[in-house]
């Protein structure tokens, strides 16, 4: 694998770079490298659903819920909602 070296970003974006790769449980180099790959695999296409659903399932994955925790939320936000929409 070549090696690339950036220069000159931004104190903000680093900043941001950093906090996104803790996030995710990634270093920033592993980070960078993921939306350099995420970035130049979707160019000139639209992304797939799953490619889309992507950074969500890793999300829940981390969070730890499990599918019925997680089917919970849905149902009451889909409560949430209906109620709002009624008035009630």
């Amino acid at each position: 694998m070549s090696q690339l070296q950036i220069q000159n970003v931004p104190e903000d974006k680093m900043q941001a770079l950093v906090e996104k790769a803790d996030e995710s449980g990634q270093t920033p180099e592993e980070y960078a490298l993921h939306l350099i790959i995420q970035g130049l695999s979707t160019s000139g296409r639209e992304k797939t659903f799953d490619e889309i659903l992507a950074p969500f399932r890793r999300e829940v994955k981390q969070s730890g819920l499990t599918d019925d925790e997680l089917a919970g939320l849905f149902t009451r936000a889909r409560q949430d909602y209906a109620r709002e929409q009624n008035g009630s």
